[in-house]
Parts: C-alpha cells; structure tokens; sequence
C-alpha cells in the first residue's frame, strides 16, 4: 500500500531533531552526571522535607528515581502534579543546579514512584497496537501529540518492528509520531 498525496506531505512535515535533542540527552546521562543530579535531588527533597530514597535507574532511558514509604509515598503525589507539570518543574530545577555544578549544560530525567515509567510502559503498548493496526490495514496512524521524551520511548518500542516505520512530525506543542507502513 502506498502513502495518499496528503499522508506524504504530513510525513515529509518539517522534523527538527534539535527540538528533540534535549530530553533525549537527558535520557543518556553519563554515570557522574546521574550521580551528581542524585545528590542535588536529595538535597532538594530533604529542604522540601521529603524523608525519601533517590535512586539511579540505569537502561535504555536513565533516571533519578525517588520513593518513599507509607505516608511519605502519598505525599509523594504532590511532586508529579496534574499531568506530570510538577515533577517537569522539578527537574528543570534539577538541572539548573547540576549544569552549574558540571561546568556545562547537563540533563537528568527525574520520576517520582515510577510515574514516568507507566507512562512509558502505557505508550510502549499504544505504540504495538499502532503497529498491528498499520501493518493490518496499511493505513498510516498518528499519535496523539506528546512531549520529546514520550515520542522517543513510542520510536524505540517499533524500532525493531520490519513492517512499520515511525516518525515524528508537526511542531510543538502539537509534535507527534505518525507510524507508516514500511515498504519492502
């Protein structure tokens, strides 16, 4: 099956891989530069007045993971906010202080009681769903829009699916992934 007229002009959109760069980086934290952003994450949440445990969570996507216990858990909830707003605050603030201390720009990523990796998981499924449908009816399907990092966890659950392709176009805050059929 081939792409109509309009689904070609949508995926041959304008896609700045320099609007992406950031989260991604921030996704390939070296090992000092996590374990920097963990010792000012910690210093942070104890001013806050959080009693809770930074951790590095190292693979595919990085991060400084908080948890806390009983109470402390709940109260956890106040630092993701309302779709995530605050814990975006959170570590941009992270990042702030560790880009000073590092001398250079650096990025972490920072998930509070494994926030972001459901979401990561809940898109990894959306992405293999978007691609059963692709590959069943040859049709195109785009996502809905998502911020840089979310669209690269959908690029890397099909990277290594043959029939289908993904790119992400359109521009922010709009950006999203658009899954093609791949040609053989």
């Amino acid at each position: 099956m081939t792409l109509s007229e309009g689904e070609r002009a949508e995926v041959a959109a304008a896609r700045s891989l320099s609007s992406e760069r950031e989260e991604i980086q921030a996704a390939e934290a070296s090992p000092e530069a996590l374990e920097a952003g963990r010792e000012i994450l910690e210093t942070i949440l104890g001013h806050l007045g959080y009693d809770v445990r930074v951790t590095i969570q190292a693979g595919e996507t990085s991060k400084l993971d908080v948890t806390g216990e009983g109470a402390e858990k709940e109260a956890l909830g106040a630092l993701i906010g309302r779709k995530g707003e605050r814990l975006s605050a959170l570590q941009h603030l992270v990042n702030l202080l560790l880009s000073r201390r590092m001398g250079e720009w650096t990025r972490v990523l920072v998930d509070v009681e494994d926030y972001r990796g459901r979401r990561e998981r809940q898109l990894r499924e959306i992405a293999l769903r978007a691609a059963d449908h692709v590959e069943e009816t040859g049709r195109m399907l785009q996502l809905e829009p998502m911020p840089a990092l979310e669209r690269r966890w959908v690029h890397l659950a099909l990277r290594d699916r043959p029939g289908v392709a993904t790119q992400s176009i359109g521009e922010e805050p709009n950006r999203r992934v658009v899954v093609i059929r791949r040609e053989a």
